[in-house]
């Protein structure tokens, strides 16, 4: 199934419409690991721009309910890192 691209929103905007039990902003300053043991129905992935998200975006997304979380050492592109993450939620919960 290919996910939706939807129309550029403010952060703010975008953060306020999530609905999803899974939401994940992949931000390579943390240590978190993915712990997440059932399949969730949705999932909604925060990845900022080219040099990464702010401060004050990372505060803002935690505050809607985002989980840090990286993908390891590499620094990936913003057109990479969605499909990284896709694949890695789908090998998680045994879709790939």
């Amino acid at each position: 199934m290919v996910p939706p691209v939807h129309p550029p929103l403010p952060l703010e905007a975008w953060l306020s419409e999530r609905r999803e039990p899974l939401r994940l902003m992949l931000h390579l300053a943390t240590g978190n690991a993915f712990e997440c043991a059932q399949p969730p129905a949705t999932a909604a992935l925060l990845i900022g721009p080219e040099g990464g998200l702010t401060p004050d975006d990372i505060a803002t997304a935690e505050a809607a309910a985002f989980t840090p979380l990286t993908l390891g050492p590499r620094v990936l592109r913003t057109e990479t890192a969605p499909v990284v993450a896709l694949t890695l939620l789908q090998h998680h919960f045994g879709d790939l």
